[in-house]
């Protein structure tokens, strides 16, 4: 631990790429989210309507995975939550919160961050994945849309920025 009990960003990138080579090595795929909540949502979606759900293209995909709660994915995410809570502790910097600008209430935040998180879900299945996904994962194997995507998601963000930064002032 460096400075304000962060890690260093160097070590940090060291594990994160190491991590990404294991999961390739042991699974024969790369790092990626996404497709954990399109796998929940196409099995609760199964379980609500099966009918409808088969004809869509989309979710059909889902509906004949063999045991799909066992889906490595699912425990990817699971480990994703608990290696942070983990490294969170470690560093003492963990603490419950609810964070926002003074100048909002709860509920706007709490519908903003659900309506940011709706958006952004969208868009990595739009974009054929996520962050992890497409940029760690496609940019590993020097795929051209892992890089497209990066370079897109920068200014995205960047642009993002700009136009949301009142929000938090």
């Amino acid at each position: 631990m460096g400075k304000n009990n962060f890690w260093s960003p160097y070590i940090a990138g060291v594990g994160l790429g190491l991590t990404l080579l294991a999961t390739f090595v042991i699974t024969g795929w790369g790092l990626g989210a996404s497709s954990a909540f399109s796998l929940l949502s196409g099995v609760g979606f199964g379980k609500i309507d099966p009918e409808y759900a088969h004809k869509l293209k989309y979710f059909a995909q889902y509906l004949n995975v063999e045991a799909p709660l066992l889906n490595w994915v699912l425990f990817e995410i699971g480990g994703l939550f608990l290696g942070a809570l983990a490294a969170s502790i470690a560093s003492r910097n963990f603490k419950l919160r609810f964070d926002r600008p003074a100048h909002m209430g709860n509920t706007a935040r709490l519908l903003t961050a659900f309506g940011g998180g709706i958006l952004i879900g969208f868009a990595s299945r739009l974009a054929r994945g996520c962050t992890s996904g497409v940029a760690l994962s496609g940019g590993a194997q020097l795929a051209l849309a892992g890089w497209i995507f990066v370079i897109s998601m920068f200014a995205a963000g960047y642009l993002g920025a700009a136009f949301s930064r009142r929000l938090w002032s």
